[in-house]
């Protein structure tokens, strides 16, 4: 079951308190009063990142930034302004460290109101918009939960949404709401309790996104956004529930969690991989340097069995326990050496596509190497060039490095020295793309040493 809770948010009320010394020796009875000040008028502004292929946003108001470092499917939760006309502008942040305006509307902000704008569109196909919601500040009846609808998933027409309790039949059931890209429903309050979304294209009952149970709390504000899905799973569209403070993510109830192998231990033969102790493998004739695509298994904790394919009764890596959460991706390396031990290697990875960036991966998983350094360059020059990662250890991985779209130089080095273990390896890296490597040794074991290259590096 997937809850939906409020964080508790703690307010300080400070009151002020006049305090008059009187001298019962001062026959002045006149006194002054003080004039009263007018109370600020205060609104309630959020943003939404709702742009699947956009980098990370900073949101400045009136050229002062409101908002920095907001990723996609997240929601700024609802900041406290003074009512008055706010120019809001939307800027991508660059990997070069610059920021380009890619959205800007002017907000009159009105007292007592909640406004919400989510950057929707793709920057790809240069529909970037604003969809802005405005409500009404009001309280919500004892025992109710108040829930409202926003399409902003691009590519995807009218809907329907069926909010029902759950598993109850939708086949001859009127849709509980439609709503077109870019629209949004008004304020629906319902009992707080548990309930199930399912989404169908219009006048359909084929269901496109199931939510499973969902807990709905009482007296709080969900703000739902149809978001494209760039996790796992075949659903077209993921839940963003938008909280007065923060969000949670509601995936269809069938994402599971994609996981892929690579076989990076030199000196082992074929293998086959085991999931869960299946006498089936997952993985058939798995051999050194290749990588599967990736597998939809169910979210939750499974183990990983690793043994030559030749003689299944030779494990190399024995049920080991990894937990793959729901909509994540995963690199599952056989790393190390049939010399000294083989374990694995769980890496997450990060599959969505960024308009603006090259996303670039690299993992050391070579057992014969020490700790090196790895230089991105624009030649195979690196001997004035500063690493880009540095004292790298063995099974230790960059994360995701956000590159401007260009051609490159990849080169590993021993760390501290000039001389190159691997590479110099020329790359073209386009904006969009996923590229992954894994530094590796040669086939067999030691050196020279290797890569095996991953995502877009082999699919181009």
């Amino acid at each position: 079951m997937q809850r939906l809770y409020l964080s508790i948010a703690l307010t300080t009320a400070l009151a002020l308190t006049g305090c008059s010394d009187d001298d019962d020796n001062n026959t002045n009875t006149n006194k002054t009063t003080a004039p009263t000040s007018t109370p600020t008028e205060m609104s309630m502004v959020r943003v939404i990142h709702a742009s699947a292929d956009a980098p990370m946003v900073t949101v400045t108001a009136n050229e002062v930034d409101l908002l920095t470092d907001v990723d996609y499917a997240m929601s700024s939760g609802l900041l406290s302004v003074e009512s008055a006309t706010y120019a809001i502008a939307v800027n991508a942040q660059l990997p070069s460290g610059e920021t380009a305006t890619v959205l800007s509307a002017d907000l009159m902000a009105e007292a007592d109101m909640e406004y919400t704008a989510v950057a929707v569109g793709s920057v790809e196909g240069e529909s970037l918009d604003l969809a802005l919601i405005a409500n009404a500040t009001s309280n919500i009846a004892a025992g109710y939960t108040r829930v409202q609808v926003l399409h902003g998933t691009i590519g995807v027409g009218l809907v329907d949404v069926y909010v029902t309790e759950l598993n109850a039949d939708i086949s001859d059931m009127a849709p509980t709401l439609s709503v077109d890209y870019m629209d949004n429903t008004d304020q629906l309050e319902i009992m707080a309790g548990d309930y199930q979304v399912r989404i169908t294209a219009a006048d359909q009952k084929d269901v496109v996104y199931d939510s499973g149970s969902v807990t709905l709390a009482a007296e709080t504000d969900y703000l739902l956004t149809a978001i494209t899905n760039v996790w796992s799973g075949d659903s077209p569209v993921a839940l963003l529930a938008a909280l007065p403070e923060g969000q949670a993510l509601i995936q269809d109830k069938n994402a599971g969690a994609d996981l892929r192998v690579i076989h990076a231990v030199a000196d082992a033969p074929a293998v086959d991989v085991f999931l869960d102790g299946n006498d089936m493998p997952a993985v058939d004739m798995l051999s050194f340097a290749e990588v599967t695509g990736y597998l939809n298994v169910p979210q939750g904790e499974h183990t990983v069995t690793v043994a030559a394919d030749a003689d299944n009764n030779v494990v190399v890596i024995d049920a080991a326990e990894v937990i793959l959460e729901q909509g994540m991706s995963y690199s599952a390396l056989a790393i190390g050496s049939l010399g000294d031990e083989i374990m694995p290697w769980i890496l997450m990875d990060s599959p969505r596509r960024v308009a603006t960036e090259a996303k670039l991966s690299i993992a050391h998983a070579s057992f014969s190497a020490g700790n090196v350094d790895i230089y991105l360059t624009a030649t195979d020059d690196i001997s004035n060039a500063a690493p880009v990662l540095s004292n790298v250890p063995f099974m230790v991985a960059s994360g995701v490095l956000a590159v401007a779209a260009g051609d490159y130089v990849v080169s590993v080095t021993p760390h501290e020295s000039k001389d190159v273990a691997i590479g110099p390896l020329s790359v073209s890296l386009m904006a969009g793309g996923i590229y992954s490597v894994a530094a590796v040794d040669a086939a067999g074991g030691g050196t020279p040493l290797g890569v095996i290259l991953m995502d877009d590096f082999i699919a181009n």
